[in-house]
């Protein structure tokens, strides 16, 4: 499935077990570690950028894979995609939601609040694994063509 953002800034190709992420000055390389829903180009796309400190993948991968995800009962919730770089120490989260709305309604909600009780403490990701100052986000509307 290729997903495109309405302008054009970014081409997502996803597959079984392979993504890229191509912008207007490069093009990444991602292995797809976990996979939620289905993937549609149409809806609000958060591509969740999280640096793991170098050494760390294991500790991340295990923790966070072995978390308890609420977003199977959370409406507007439409697909994810845990994606580790094969270039860099960046892990990609894509979420699809069917609007905006919907993906700020899953930060405001109890099932959020559930999910990410334990960031900042030491069973969470903390510090030692992942580096928040690096880590950021990309959020838009898909449906380019």
């Amino acid at each position: 499935m290729i997903l495109i953002d309405q302008e054009k800034n970014y081409r997502v190709v996803v597959k079984e077990n392979f993504a890229s992420i191509r912008t207007s000055t490069e093009t990444k390389y991602y292995t797809i570690i976990e996979s939620q829903g289905e993937i549609e180009n149409s809806g609000y796309c958060v591509l969740n950028n999280v640096y793991v400190n170098e050494g760390m993948e294991g500790p991340f991968e295990a923790r966070f894979l072995s978390r308890q995800s609420n977003l199977g009962t959370v409406d507007g919730y439409k697909a994810l995609r845990v994606m580790k770089s094969e270039a860099d120490m960046y892990y990609v989260i894509l979420s699809l939601w069917e609007t905006e709305a919907a993906f700020h309604n899953w930060q405001d909600s109890t099932q959020y609040k559930s999910t990410h009780k334990n960031r900042g403490t030491k069973s969470g990701l903390d510090r030692e694994i992942v580096d928040r100052e690096k880590s950021f986000n990309f959020r838009f509307y898909l449906g380019g063509e």
